[in-house]
């Protein structure tokens, strides 16, 4: 059920399996749909509580506010992947993957960072208990920094620079 348009976005490699059964594509788009749900409450959640409650808002917690915003974000590309799923395959066609690879590519690169800085943050306090604190401005720094380091490397394949986002084998997400 794929043009000649979508079939040169696909790795050959991953043409030369045979299609997943259906059961497992509506399997993986019910699962899906309850992460959704549950992650878009839980950090949800998250952002709300530390962005209404000023003593929840240290330095420390800026961290933990941007994962639950880089998890969020990951988890609005979800619609994508279960759409794909009960449509069994490639349903948005390349428009569709490349929002899907630009949501995730994001989120996940903002997210491995964050968890960087947060591991830096407790060494910090663990280490240098009396001076070692991650001021605010310092802490708001290196969110901006995780940003300004996950953009290029989001744009680069998306604008086809340094590799591409192609959809991977089941044809449900990129």
């Amino acid at each position: 059920n794929l043009t000649p348009e979508e079939l040169e976005h696909i790795p050959e490699h991953w043409l030369s399996f045979p299609e997943p059964a259906a059961s497992i594509h509506y399997i993986l788009g019910l699962i899906y749909i309850g992460f959704f749900f549950a992650s878009i409450f839980g950090n949800g959640l998250v952002l709300w509580i530390f962005s209404t409650s000023k003593s929840l808002q240290t330095p420390s917690n800026i961290f933990v506010v941007n994962l639950a915003f880089c998890d969020f974000v990951m988890m609005f590309k979800t619609p994508i992947f279960i759409y794909n799923s009960f449509y069994r395959g490639y349903a948005l066609g390349f428009a569709g993957c490349q929002v899907f690879s630009v949501m995730g590519a994001l989120s996940g690169i903002g997210a491995g960072t964050t968890n960087a800085c947060i591991a830096y943050d407790r060494y910090m306090t663990i280490a240098h208990p009396f001076d070692g604190k991650v001021s605010k401005t310092k802490a708001l720094f290196m969110v901006l920094c995780v940003w300004l380091y996950a953009i290029p490397w989001t744009l680069m394949p998306f604008f086809e620079v340094w590799g591409r986002f192609v959809p991977e084998a089941y044809l449900t997400s990129c």
